[in-house]
């Protein structure tokens, strides 16, 4: 492990300065920690009946009878930092195993840098969305290393009854997996498990749907959830779990049609380009390398778009987005591990100095901050800054686009790959 760090010391370094920054901006502290519909819903537990969203509240409750502000915000903060650490584990690996000049490294950092990734999860920190990535994130390395996977139904049933929106953003990505994975392998215990977790998911959804409402009236069931709050619990968390999940979708209006919203997640978007174009060509890689399971890897890739889905049903765009940047990587990452495609391959990365439009796009995207849940592009009013965040991201795009292309086009002349 030593040689290994001295001799990559300018990555490790980097990812941590990376992650920490990410960290250090954005974690709100204790007293200024807002986010009280997210820490609302840490007042559910099942003392009243099955109540959707009522897992983390039950586990938490085994601690701290009474939720403040300040114990979200330790218990989030250090499942946030749990979660750093997995991915530097994770990293220490790849790094270590898959890596190929640097051209691994590039995609990691820009990953960790994302407005949509690890800038967001700190930002929203109290949210149950972390939870359901760390698990996602855990049922993949298991996968990956094909340790213990009876536990993989375990955490889907539990990322099911943390927030039920697992079984749209998550799961499909986790079952694709599976399926390429028993397409590789035909491994009978890898159906097994891939049945079971389908039975799991779809089980907890109905049970949730049927019984996941409280047996109260509304005037009744607020103040039960006041009763465990020292700060005021907002109304808007309260009746998204008590009503039933379609009545929620009624309750979650979109503003699909909202031309602020739309003009909002187009920014966004355009913001993410630079990530969209790599996960792209990552993908065009797993994909030529697959051979026969062709099917199966671009299965795997719809999955991991799922978080579309929610987009005209509910109005959390830079939540759906993190979602499906949070797919993505974690199945790319998945997919070099099991040597589907190595680092070698990525010849667009390749080159000993670091692109100056690859610089830019890395530093605006650690001043850019986090994306926001709701409208998540952060400077509509400000165009200095839109002007400053859009100029390096469409040079990146571009220089991107030339080099992806010049190398496709050099790799189909015989004599040249």
């Amino acid at each position: 492990m030593r040689t290994f760090i001295e001799e990559n010391e300018r990555e490790v370094l980097l990812i941590l300065v990376t992650m920490l920054a990410i960290t250090r901006w954005w974690i709100p502290s204790v007293a200024g920690f807002e986010n009280m519909y997210g820490a609302s819903h840490w007042v559910l537990s099942y003392d009243y009946g099955l109540i959707r969203r009522g897992l983390v509240g039950a586990i938490f409750k085994m601690w701290m009878p009474i939720v403040t502000i300040e114990g979200v915000h330790t218990v989030a903060l250090v499942a946030y930092c749990t979660l750093l650490a997995l991915l530097l584990v994770v990293f220490y690996v790849l790094i270590r195993n898959k890596e190929k000049n640097g051209r691994l490294f590039r995609i990691i950092l820009l990953f960790c840098a994302c407005p949509a990734t690890l800038a967001l999860a700190a930002h929203g920190l109290g949210r149950f969305d972390l939870f359901l990535t760390i698990l996602m994130f855990l049922i993949l390395t298991l996968l990956s290393i094909d340790k213990v996977l009876w536990l993989v139904p375990v955490l889907a049933t539990a990322g099911m009854f943390v927030h039920e929106s697992f079984m749209i953003l998550y799961a499909p990505t986790i079952l694709a997996t599976m399926i390429f994975l028993y397409g590789r392998k035909k491994s009978a215990n890898l159906l097994a498990v891939f049945v079971v977790t389908v039975i799991c998911v779809a089980g907890s959804f109905v049970a949730l749907y049927k019984f996941g409402n409280p047996p109260f009236k509304y005037d009744e069931f607020a103040p039960l959830l006041q009763e465990r709050a020292a700060f005021p619990i907002t109304e808007l968390s309260i009746r998204e779990c008590y009503f039933s999940i379609r009545d929620h979708l009624d309750l979650a209006s979109s503003s699909l049609y909202d031309v602020g919203s739309i003009v909002n997640v187009c920014m966004a978007v355009l913001m993410l380009s630079p990530m969209i174009l790599i996960l792209l060509n990552l993908w065009s890689h797993a994909v030529k390398n697959s051979g026969n399971l062709r099917k199966f890897c671009l299965m795997m890739f719809l999955a991991t778009l799922s978080g579309l889905l929610l987009i005209p049903l509910a109005t959390d765009y830079g939540r759906w987005l993190s979602a499906i940047v949070f797919c993505n990587f974690f199945a790319v990452f998945f997919l070099m591990s099991i040597d589907v495609f190595g680092a070698e391959e990525l010849v667009e990365y390749s080159g000993r100095r670091y692109p100056f439009s690859y610089l830019l796009v890395f530093l605006t995207y650690l001043l850019f901050g986090p994306f926001h849940d709701w409208n998540p592009y952060p400077y509509m009013g400000h165009f200095v800054y839109t002007f400053m965040a859009i100029m390096p991201v469409l040079l990146f795009d571009v220089g991107f686009i030339m080099r992806w292309r010049a190398h496709r086009v050099g790799s189909e002349v015989p004599g040249t790959a």
